[in-house]
């Protein structure tokens, strides 16, 4: 009996044995057989593809599925989260790399990959491509047949190398096995309640001091024991919401039951004093909120809080971690108010997808928004960055430079194609004068012109801005609150790791009592530096701190015993010094100074050398100290106001100097850095107003461009308003063209009006306007007589001639004898330079070259009473004929 079953059994077998090689025959005539392979106690099969006869070796390997992603080369978490009702779950997966070798540079080496659900034998989905040395590729699997679940997978691949520098992945015979876990998405979750939490630093961190990069580790205790196979994760972030530093943490099987959960945060960035927030994830869903206050003690309590959708910190959390505009803003500094406000902007941006998604009307609003900053490249930055963080409905957006807005031969384009557009515009202190008024007003139309759907954002300087809203009070009313943001100064933290981030760029490092020694130094001296350039602090780095850190290593150089590379990299805290550097940078400004002390000296050589005028003389003085003060005050970091506008008003009689103080005050303003040229640009009413509508206006804006960096001199300047109740009359246009320039606070610009005294009093009360704008009003008095005859001998010896003592004696009693009878038009220097010019030199001429007597040096050099008696005559009868006539109201200079 025995012996007929194992005949029936052998026959059995060999008909299995038969029926299986049938089956392997035909899958080998339809040419679709598959190769096998055991993972972790399991065998899958591998669809039949060309073998890889040469591996590929690779760098920068990524596996994506959808928007996320995980390096293993950068000890990323191989995990993915997946959301059971978004059906965005058939997304599809790629792989990137970069090949660095395929053995031959020309030769297409064939890669296979595989996704793999652990305990199913065949793979959810396969890609086959071909590397070529040297170039970056995204191997790009075609999309799942299936909803991707919950569970444990894993990337095979055929032809790619898992030795050397490159083993990230697991080698499984002759393929190499990368693993990762799905798991689901955190939002519709039941989250763990955190009841309370510490934060501790290793004792041995703290013995340099209490800010140092390494270790801080955050222990929190929950109400309930953990969910088990989940991803509890924590992000620190400093006050200005910037990443210090996050860990992740996988809470398997083994560790159900545990109530504490102990992250330890590792940053390579200084842990500064101050308040932090960490912010707890659930599978990626924020769900509480752990603060602190770090002061350097080894054992800190923590605030525990939940957190809803709607919290600002959650959006903030969300936001930082997936949206690509808040991840290049990451490096903005002065953000720290308004990133939160930012996050609760974008709730808008919100609303419109859910209106997408439902089919319904998105809310379209034409909104209107202000930047400023300290310096127009930060709030330019953030100003391009804003259309994109705050979807505002719209198609696209175009910046704008004001200037070349000006210029272009169609300025009415922008504006007339805005509809579904965000327009920015900077530079636009350049509206406030001149023709930018013809496009201020065209922009004041379109704002208020709301059948348009469109966006407007303004950025530049506080400055700007503030002379912008002064020009037109429409747009400032447009602006709502909650659509002007202000980028600040730099916080503490943010220059400390300036420092380090600049250093970081260098294979050198700061130990920790060198980290401490860096917080105090710039603490010290933050107002300084917190307004240095990238530049700057890079100079500082590289020549004051690595520089000092080598001088000291070749110092103490000993050839037995030359140190390690460590210490050749390692920055000690004696190679910090901003005390030495910055008075290295104070005499280089002083320097500077000086030289700048001898060129407004130079120029008001010239000043100083007329006669009188001493109260302009010392408030020139005063002012260029003042600049001075001012610089010294913005290196150490102290607050400086705003420079006021110096326009100018001149009162005076005709030759009271007022023209040349006027061009004397161009050189001088040049010198103080003031404006960029200097030179006087002179004009009166009959070059300003124009005959018919416009014309005014283009004379003016004409002439304004011509006088940027320049002084504009404006004689006669009370003939522009003849009559304060004719406002027919084009002279009160030039006024108010010209207040729209007196509004900038930094014009590159010197207006000076000159006139009559009482003449120039009823122009400024023509306009209330005009008083304020001009803080600064000289009058220059009429000359005495001994100022004339200081005039006289100054001219005299400039010309190389003497007087004798009679003619002295003539010229001093016909001076004195010219102002007794002299009225308001009476012509002063120019009166003195006349009559010598035109009668003392003309009558000494004729005398010497009349008389016999032979060539000496004395006689052409020398003014005899004679010469001065003929002058008197020819006066005498000369003022005969003018007091026929009626003088000229004015005077020229």
């Amino acid at each position: 009996m025995m012996k007929n079953n194992l005949t029936n059994q052998n026959t059995e077998s060999e008909e299995l044995e038969g029926l299986f090689a049938g089956l392997l025959k035909e899958e080998a005539s339809k040419g679709t057989s598959a190769e096998t392979f055991a993972y972790k106690g399991c065998t899958y099969e591998v669809p039949d593809h060309k073998p890889c006869v040469q591996t590929v070796r690779f760098s920068g390997l990524s596996l994506l599925w959808g928007k996320q992603n995980f390096s293993p080369e950068k000890g990323e978490a191989a995990r993915f989260f997946v959301d059971k009702s978004d059906d965005g779950n058939k997304n599809h997966f790629a792989v990137y790399m970069e090949t660095t070798d395929c053995g031959s540079e020309d030769e297409l080496c064939p890669v296979a990959f595989y996704i793999y659900r652990e305990g199913e034998p065949h793979p959810l989905s396969a890609h086959e491509e071909s590397q070529l040395t040297g170039f970056c590729a995204r191997n790009d699997f075609p999309p799942l047949k299936e909803v991707l679940t919950p569970g444990r997978y894993f990337l095979l691949t055929d032809g790619l190398a898992a030795d050397g520098e490159e083993a990230v992945l697991q080698r499984v015979g002759r393929y190499a096995c990368l693993p990762f876990a799905v798991m689901e998405a955190g939002g519709a979750l039941t989250h763990p309640e955190a009841a309370s939490a510490d934060v501790r630093r290793p004792e041995e961190e703290l013995l340099a001091g209490p800010c140092s990069s390494g270790i801080l580790c955050l222990s929190v205790r929950f109400s309930a024991p953990l969910p088990a196979e989940c991803e509890l994760s924590a992000w620190c972030y400093t006050e200005d919401w910037k990443l210090q530093a996050q860990d992740e943490r996988l809470v398997t099987a083994r560790r159900r039951g545990e109530r504490t959960m102990n992250f330890r945060f590792r940053s390579d960035m200084i842990w500064m004093a101050g308040c932090y927030t960490v912010i707890l994830q659930h599978n990626r869903e924020p769900f509480a909120s752990v603060t602190f206050t770090y002061c350097g003690e080894p054992v800190t309590e923590a605030l525990c809080r939940p957190l809803s959708k709607a919290d600002m910190e959650y959006r903030l959390a969300k936001d930082l971690a997936e949206n690509d505009t808040w991840q290049r803003m990451h490096e903005f500094t002065g953000m720290a108010r308004l990133r939160p406000r930012l996050a609760e902007l974008m709730c808008v941006s919100d609303y419109n997808s859910f209106c997408q998604e439902q089919c319904l009307a998105e809310l379209q609003e034409n909104i209107y928004m202000a930047v400023t900053s300290g310096t127009a490249f930060h709030a330019k930055r953030l100003a391009y960055c804003l259309p994109k963080l705050l979807d505002f409905g719209t198609t696209g957006s175009k910046m704008q430079d004001c200037a070349e807005w000006l210029e272009c031969d169609s300025p009415e384009e922008l504006l007339d194609e805005r509809t579904g557009q965000v327009i920015i515009l900077y530079n636009i202190g350049v509206l406030c004068s001149g023709k930018g008024l013809e496009l201020l007003g065209a922009l004041e139309q379109a704002v208020a012109d709301s059948f348009f759907f469109w966006s407007l954002i303004l950025c530049g300087t506080e400055e700007e801005m503030q002379c912008l809203f002064a020009c037109s009070p429409a747009l400032e009313q447009v602006v709502r609150p909650e659509f002007r943001f202000r980028v600040d100064h730099p916080s503490l933290t943010e220059v400390v790791h300036w420092f380090q981030y600049e250093l970081g760029k260098t294979a050198f490092r700061l130990d920790a009592e060198a980290e401490n020694e860096l917080v105090r130094q710039v603490e010290a001296h933050y107002g300084a530096v917190s307004l240095w350039s990238r530049e700057e602090i890079l100079s500082f780095v590289m020549r004051g701190i690595v520089g000092r850190m080598k001088r000291r290593i070749r110092g103490g150089y000993v050839p037995a015993h030359k140190p390690s590379r460590a210490e050749m990299i390692q920055v000690k805290a004696e190679d910090i010094s901003l005390d030495a550097w910055l008075q290295a940078s104070e005499s280089v400004a002083s320097g500077e100074g000086r030289a700048n002390a001898v060129a407004f000296a130079e120029s008001m050589k010239e000043l100083n050398e007329m006669v009188g005028l001493q109260s302009l003389k010392e408030a020139l003085t005063t002012d260029f100290y003042r600049m001075r003060f001012n610089e010294q005050r913005r290196r150490l970091g102290l607050a400086v106001g705003d420079d006021a506008a110096r326009h100018v008003i001149f009162t005076g009689n005709p030759g009271t100097g007022k023209t040349t103080v006027a061009r004397l005050l161009g050189k001088i303003y040049h010198a103080l850095g003031l404006l960029s040229k200097g030179e006087v640009i002179s004009t009166e009413r009959r070059e300003l107003v124009g005959e018919y509508i416009g014309q005014t206006e283009e004379k003016l804006n004409a002439l304004i461009q011509r006088a940027r960096g320049n002084v504009l001199f404006i004689d006669e300047a009370y003939s522009l308003c003849t009559d304060a109740d004719d406002r027919r009359d084009y002279g009160h246009r030039v006024v108010e063209g010209l207040l729209s320039v007196l509004t900038e606070p930094r014009p590159d610009m010197l207006i000076v009006l000159a006139g009559y005294e009482e003449e120039m009093e009823r122009l400024l009360q023509s306009n209330p306007g005009l008083r304020s704008r001009f803080p600064y009003h000289y009058h220059f008095a009429d000359y005495n007589a001994d100022e004339l005859m200081q005039i006289a001998f100054r001219l005299l010896e400039r010309e190389d001639y003497l007087l004798t003592p009679d003619a002295e004696a003539l010229l001093r009693d016909t001076i004195a004898d010219t102002l007794k009878s002299k009225d308001r038009y009476f012509a002063n220097a120019r009166w003195m330079n006349q009559f010598i010019v035109s009668g003392v030199l003309p009558a000494m001429a004729r005398r010497v070259m009349e008389s016999d007597r032979a060539n000496s040096v004395e006689l052409y050099r020398t003014v005899e009473r004679a010469d001065v008696e003929e002058a008197v005559h020819r006066q005498a009868s000369l003022a005969g004929t003018v007091r026929k006539a009626r003088p000229r109201i004015g005077f020229k200079a």
